[in-house]
């Protein structure tokens, strides 16, 4: 049972199809939780991390966005903030998306025309360098038919599940730690 804290609800979910779609196993049972942006994780995930794992879970994915920020200081926010004070020691991906989770989709954002017909976006040479993804997402969505189409808790999960996973890896560095993780049960941390 794998074990997901992140920023929101719809990483969460969309952490859920990412993993699956790596074990190429759908009935891989998760916990955890989407919590309401970074500040709520960072003060609270500590606890739901130790809680889990007294439940049983064995595998444990932390997920907070870059935002524009170094990855290794989100890193050590991870570690010294959940990590430490949760005692947990024991299979832990420590995710931290280049700017936002958001990125990865535009990896294959030619994938949208699976959920928008007629959208057929260009291809993104280099996603993580996109400062707000998520509203590049929304921008490219508005443009294609003049209101936006794409909204990223309802549409994030859904998009996972069609994107090309080789693209996301060759083109998101971020996104390599839970490829890894779920395929080699290699902890970052």
């Amino acid at each position: 049972m794998y074990g997901i804290f992140s920023e929101d609800k719809s990483d969460f979910e969309t952490l859920k199809v990412l993993i699956q779609r790596l074990a190429i196993d759908e009935k891989i049972q998760f916990c955890g939780k989407g919590f309401n942006g970074c500040g709520e994780l960072l003060k609270h995930a500590w606890r739901n991390l130790k809680s889990q794992a007294d439940m049983g879970c064995t595998r444990f994915v932390i997920a907070h966005d870059a935002d524009q920020r170094d990855f290794r200081d989100v890193q050590r926010d991870l570690v010294d903030k959940i990590i430490k004070p949760s005692g947990i020691k024991k299979s832990i991906c420590l995710l931290v998306p280049v700017q936002e989770i958001e990125a990865w989709l535009l990896a294959d954002v030619c994938a949208a025309s699976n959920l928008f017909k007629g959208w057929m976006p260009k291809p993104e040479p280099n996603p993580e360098s996109i400062a707000r993804p998520k509203e590049y997402l929304e921008k490219l969505s508005r443009v294609a038919s003049g209101s936006p189409r794409y909204r990223h808790a309802m549409h994030n999960p859904q998009l996972a599940k069609h994107i090309d996973l080789v693209k996301v890896s060759k083109s998101c560095p971020s996104f390599r730690p839970l490829e890894t993780f779920v395929k080699c049960g290699k902890s970052n941390y």
